[in-house]
C-alpha cells in the first residue's frame, strides 16, 4: 500500500504548545511531525535541536518540502509554493507550483522527491490541503454549503466582534447542520478517513453531538476571522493573512529560514531516537495526540521511553481528541508531575476546538 498523506496541516493550536513546553534557546526538542507545522512553529524558539519524528513515509515527504521550500525560496514563493488558501487573494497558477517544487527539490532526500514526482497532482492543487483529512473537510464544506448557501455561512464570519459572532451563532438555523454530523460525523465515516485504529479507545458512540458541543465552543469562544482553524475548516482558507499558523507569519520567515538547519527529519519511534541519540538527549516533548488509540501498558511503555530520553527539567505535553486520558503507572508518576492549572488554562485556549483534553508534565 503507497503511503498516503492523512493531514497536510496539524490542526492543533501551536499557541498550546508553546507555552506549555516553554523551550528555551539552546534546547533539545523532540515533536511528532504529522503535517510539520507544529515542529515548524518550534523552530521559532530557538532550540539547539529539534528532531520530528512520524512513521509515515508521505507525513515526512510533506515536512521534507516544506523545509526544502523555506532553505530556498523567498517569503512570498514559499506561500505561494505550499498554496496557502487565501479566501480574498487571487490564486497563483498549478504550473507556478510546479515550477517552484522543481527549484526547491534539490534539498530534498530520494524518498521525499520520489514521493512528490509521483503525487504531482497535490502540487498542483496545493500541498497545504492535499491531506485524506483536507479532503473530507472539503466534502463536509461542500455539502455544508448546499445546505445554507455561501452567504449566510459568510454571516458567522462577518460579525464585526465576538459578541456580534455570539448572536449571529445564537440564532443561526443549526438542525440542517447537526444532520450533516450525524451523517457524516461518526464512527464509521470517520473510520475511513482516520483508519478505525484512531478511535480503538473511544467509548461513547455519539460523535455527532460531542462535535457540535465543540462546534458551539469554537464559534462563542473565538472571533472567526482570526481563528485559522474555523476559517481553513469552514471555509477553505485563510481570511486574513494575520490569521494563519506562525510559521506562515511573514515576520516570522526570517528566523524560520534561519534556524531550518537545525530541523532533523526522522522516520521512526521513540524508541527509535532512544537507540540513535541515547538515553537524556532532549528537552522538550510535544507529543501531539498520539496515545488516543493506545491501551495503558503501550502508553506507559512509550512514557518509560521519553522518560530515558528526557534530561532533567524536562516538560511534555500531550492532547485527546475524543478518548479518555491514558492512566500513568506507579513508575511514571513517580517521575513525573503533572501541572493541572496549566493544562486547564490552556484548553480553555484552544482555538483548535476540537479536542477533549490537554496535559503538561514536567521531569521531578
Amino acid at each position: 500500500m503507497k503511503p498516503a498523506v492523512v493531514y497536510s496541516n496539524v490542526w492543533e493550536d501551536p499557541e498550546l504548545n508553546r507555552v506549555s513546553l516553554k523551550v528555551k534557546p539552546g534546547q533539545n526538542v523532540l515533536s511528532i511531525t504529522s503535517g510539520g507545522c507544529n515542529s515548524l512553529c518550534l523552530l521559532l524558539e530557538d532550540p539547539a535541536k529539534l528532531i520530528s519524528i512520524d512513521l509515515n513515509p508521505a507525513a515526512l515527504a510533506m515536512l521534507e518540502y516544506k523545509r526544502a521550500a523555506i532553505m530556498e525560496l523567498e517569503y512570498d514563493e514559499f506561500i505561494d509554493a505550499l498554496g496557502t488558501p487565501f479566501l480574498f487573494k487571487p490564486e497563483k497558477s498549478p504550473e507556478y507550483r510546479v515550477e517552484l517544487y522543481n527549484r526547491i527539490k534539490k534539498h530534498m532526500p530520494a524518498h521525499a522527491t520520489a514521493f512528490w514526482d509521483e503525487n504531482l497532482h497535490h502540487i498542483k492543487s496545493g500541498i497545504m490541503m492535499c491531506g485524506k483529512v483536507e479532503k473530507f473537510f472539503k466534502f463536509y464544506r461542500t455539502v455544508l454549503g448546499w445546505l445554507y448557501g455561501k452567504e449566510e455561512l459568510m454571516k458567522l464570519f462577518k460579525a464585526d466582534s465576538l459578541e456580534k459572532q455570539r448572536e449571529v451563532y445564537a440564532n443561526f438555523r443549526k438542525k440542517r447542520w447537526n444532520a450533516l454530523h450525524r451523517l457524516l460525523l461518526n464512527r464509521g465515516v470517520l473510520s475511513l478517513v482516520k483508519g478505525a485504529h484512531s478511535f480503538a479507545q473511544v467509548d461513547f458512540e455519539d460523535f455527532a453531538g460531542n462535535l457540535n458541543r465543540k462546534r458551539t465552543l469554537g464559534m462563542t469562544r473565538f472571533f472567526n476571522p482570526d481563528n485559522y482553524f474555523m476559517c481553513l475548516l469552514m471555509l477553505g482558507g485563510h481570511f486574513h493573512e494575520k490569521g494563519m499558523s506562525p510559521y506562515l507569519l511573514r515576520e516570522n520567515y526570517p528566523k524560520l529560514k534561519k534556524n531550518i538547519d537545525r530541523l532533523e527529519i526522522f522516520q521512526g519511534t521513540i524508541g527509535d531516537v532512544l537507540k540513535k541519540d541515547g538515553p537524556g538527549s532532549y528537552d522538550r516533548f510535544n507529543l501531539s495526540n498520539i496515545f488516543e488509540w493506545m491501551t495503558n501498558e503501550v502508553f506507559n511503555g512509550i512514557i518509560r521511553e521519553v522518560l530515558e530520553l528526557a534530561r532533567p527539567g524536562s516538560r511534555m505535553a500531550w492532547r485527546y481528541t475524543f478518548a479518555r486520558p491514558r492512566e500513568l503507572d506507579a513508575q511514571n508518576l513517580d517521575r513525573l508531575v503533572y501541572e493541572p492549572e496549566l493544562s486547564e488554562q490552556l484548553f480553555q485556549q484552544d482555538r483548535a476546538f476540537i479536542y477533549e483534553s490537554f496535559h503538561v508534565y514536567h521531569l521531578k
